[in-house]
């Protein structure tokens, strides 16, 4: 029994430590600092082991807060008012600059020495910007998360997950540990995942996707569409075709349904090909179809050697 008690306890106390060290959301932050901006800014962001999370504001303020956990089975968030000798002593470790310099503002939190590797604290930034404002975000060791912001952004992580929500420009995005997430989306998007699924949802404009490990959705997208993936299905939903569509895999099925009536260049091989050919001139085959329909025009390329090619049209469209 008491052996029974002693599990139960270990066990609800793991569950605690997991809940409390999961996400700084209801945790004060270690360390905050607002600064102000004249028109565009640039916002850099430097972290290993943490997260990072920029949210779009309006008016012409940067608000950074820094959040500080220390790693390990007794880990816990520290806040401001912690007089902790032992953080202050891990801190030590690091290069801390949270500052500004003419509209650029820096949130880096840097290992001293031996680099990235074998931290003893997680520190992550959660920063409100400026929605017109030009971001730089990485770590090394967590999520990172893109809200209600327009510009360039330059975004890479090793260990977790991406998020884009109502981003607005050209985004470049990077990571080898984890999914990508895209929601209401509009520009140029080029994301790359080596361990995770990838979905993009009610977007618009030249989106390219790629990853080695897991499926791809495309859900009500308009406008020119790349995606790839070594490992998993892809199914696509596109609302609007322009330019092209490319969808390649080597381990799964791919299901697409595009507008109907478009002039198409179609490259289509699987297993097997399912789709309804109109005023088409080409070859059509069980396994492979290469040609044109309507006369030809937006290129659209289906391609896997794991499963079978199913394309469909929009009723109505």
């Amino acid at each position: 029994m008491m052996k029974l008690i002693q599990l139960t306890f270990g066990l609800s106390l793991a569950i605690l430590i997991t809940l409390v060290a999961a996400k700084p959301a209801d945790q004060d932050p270690y360390l905050s600092k607002t600064f102000t901006v004249d028109g565009r800014g640039d916002l850099m962001v430097r972290t290993s082991g943490g997260s990072i999370e920029v949210t779009g504001q309006s008016g012409n303020q940067v608000e950074v807060d820094m959040y500080v956990r220390k790693n390990g089975s007794w880990g816990g968030w520290f806040s401001s008012d912690d007089d902790n000798e032992e953080l202050a002593e891990y801190l030590d470790d690091y290069d801390i600059d949270i500052s500004q310099s003419g509209n650029e503002i820096i949130a880096s939190a840097k290992r001293k020495g031996s680099g990235w590797g074998n931290n003893k604290l997680s520190i992550s930034f959660k920063v409100r910007v400026p929605k017109d404002m030009t971001t730089d975000l990485s770590t090394s060791g967590g999520s990172i998360a893109l809200a209600n912001v327009s510009g360039s952004h330059d975004v890479s992580t090793s260990g977790g997950s991406l998020s884009f929500e109502d981003v607005t420009g050209t985004t470049e995005a990077r990571t080898s540990g984890g999914s990508i997430n895209v929601e209401d989306y509009s520009g140029t998007l080029d994301a790359k995942t080596s361990g995770g699924s990838i979905r993009v949802r009610d977007s618009e404009g030249q989106i390219a996707v790629n990853t080695s490990g897991g499926g791809i959705t495309i859900d009500d997208v308009r406008g020119s569409v790349e995606a790839y993936t070594s490992g998993g299905s892809i199914k696509a939903d596109i609302r609007s075709l322009e330019d092209e569509l490319t969808l390649k895999t080597s381990g799964g099925s791919i299901n697409a349904t595009i507008p109907a009536g478009l002039g198409l260049d179609l490259d289509l091989a699987g297993n097997r090909v399912n789709t309804e050919l109109q005023n088409f001139s080409g070859k059509s085959e069980k396994n492979s179809i290469q040609g044109s329909m309507n006369g030809g025009g937006i290129n659209v390329t289906m391609r896997t050697s794991g499963g079978s090619v199913n394309l469909d049209y929009h009723s109505g469209s």
